[in-house]
């Protein structure tokens, strides 16, 4: 079950060389993937794909927005950068935005809320602007804070997140909307679907991205907050029955865990086949600690016997592993997990800690593996050089480099 879930979150390990289909393919298998802003060692989203393909040249997924516009960034999971063929399923979310665009200005720029019809103006104007094309006196009570962003990039937010605006593209990293109009292409398909459509979509999409899934894990995939549609319990338990009768989705059962497990019919092949293969050992990967294959920390408990921790939001004296924890997967487990940070000033990549699960000897093909894939996340990351701390394990600091 664990190989199966790991292949359909697209973990074959390093390819010889990536092209930018592979990372859309990528993409399209996990419905989205998450942008984030941290950047102790590459930003997650670069991350997600790394970690499944190997080393690849960042700017292929940048391609993908602009000018390729195979994909858009909108509220999937969280922010994320979805399939643009996908549009048409946030529409009724964008939408009910749209209604609400006044009342939220004046609740969250006052006496400003008038901004959102000069931003759009300004944009008409100029095409693609990115928040700091708009200038912004801060006054003396204001204080430092996302919830205190200047006045213009709370309507560009607004208005994004109302479908008026879209991500054209990103320079070093700086968001530039422009109008849907000139974002969205002609091709995709912009009719709205029913409320049952949409639930369908993200119930199919979900099994798609994890192969398995309980009735409680869908809420953890799609966010109701983001996508505006409920995938809890009592959401989805009559549309995944009727799939059931309509064979598009079987109930299987997991050894050792009494709940129910959902899939989709058609990966019983797969899983079949899965199950059947003479035992491999896999590759060694990193990911990012927003990845998709984690964002559901309970499913990661049940299926893999781990449980990822993020301790980047506590106090430092808080911390028990480190701000910015990858997590380890080996051989079709998760097994560890090291803290990075990438000094960019040096070119120097230096791991912070390294820690194994306690049921876990790591073995000389383990040693091998990591040893290539550390070299692979230099070489993504420019890093001319390692630094290893001084009470990682003894077999880390033998890494040929």
């Amino acid at each position: 079950m664990r190989r199966f879930a790991l292949k359909k979150q697209c973990f074959h390990f390093a390819q010889a060389t990536v092209e930018k289909e592979q990372i859309f393919s990528v993409l399209e298998r996990l419905g989205c993937v998450q942008i984030d802003t941290i950047n102790v060692v590459e930003r997650s989203h670069y991350l997600a794909f790394w970690s499944r393909l190997g080393y690849y040249k960042k700017e292929f997924l940048d391609q993908l927005l602009h000018p390729d516009r195979k994909v858009f960034e909108y509220w999937a999971h969280v922010a994320s950068i979805i399939p643009i063929e996908h549009y048409r399923y946030f529409l009724p979310v964008m939408k009910k935005r749209q209604k609400d665009l006044q009342s939220k200005a004046r609740r969250w720029l006052k006496e400003k809320a008038n901004l959102l019809e000069t931003v759009l103006s300004e944009i008409k104007q100029n095409g693609p602007m990115s928040s700091k094309d708009f200038k912004h006196e801060k006054t003396k009570k204001e204080k430092s804070g996302w919830w205190n962003w200047k006045p213009a990039k709370t309507a560009l937010e607004l208005l994004y997140g109302a479908g008026i605006l879209m991500v054209s593209l990103r320079e070093n990293f700086q968001r530039y909307y422009d109008l849907t109009e000139n974002v969205l292409p002609s091709r995709v398909d912009t009719s709205e679907p029913s409320e049952k459509e949409r639930k369908r979509f993200f119930i199919e999409k979900t099994l798609g991205a994890w192969g398995l899934a309980e009735l409680k894990d869908f809420g953890q995939y799609f966010y109701r907050w983001s996508t505006g549609i409920s995938l809890g319990v009592k959401a989805i338990s009559g549309l995944l029955k009727e799939l059931e009768t309509q064979d598009i989705v079987t109930v299987v059962q997991v050894e050792g865990i009494n709940q129910p497990y959902f899939m989709l019919t058609k990966d019983l092949v797969m899983l079949n086949e899965t199950a059947n293969e003479k035992e491999q050992v896999g590759g060694v990967s990193f990911i990012s600690p927003f990845d998709n294959l984690t964002w559901s920390k309970p499913r990661v408990k049940r299926l893999f016997n781990f449980h990822p921790r993020l301790e980047m939001y506590l106090p430092k004296e808080k911390r028990k592993f480190g701000y910015y924890a990858l997590n380890l997967i080996y051989a079709n487990q998760i097994v560890g997990r090291l803290d990075p940070k990438m000094h960019r000033d040096k070119a120097t990549l230096e791991i912070k800690a390294f820690e194994l699960k306690k049921d876990f000897k790591p073995t000389e093909g383990f040693k091998q593996q990591l040893n290539l894939i550390i070299k692979d996340f230099m070489k993504f990351h420019d890093a001319q050089a390692l630094k290893i701390a001084k009470d990682c394990p003894q077999f880390l600091k033998t890494i040929n480099r």
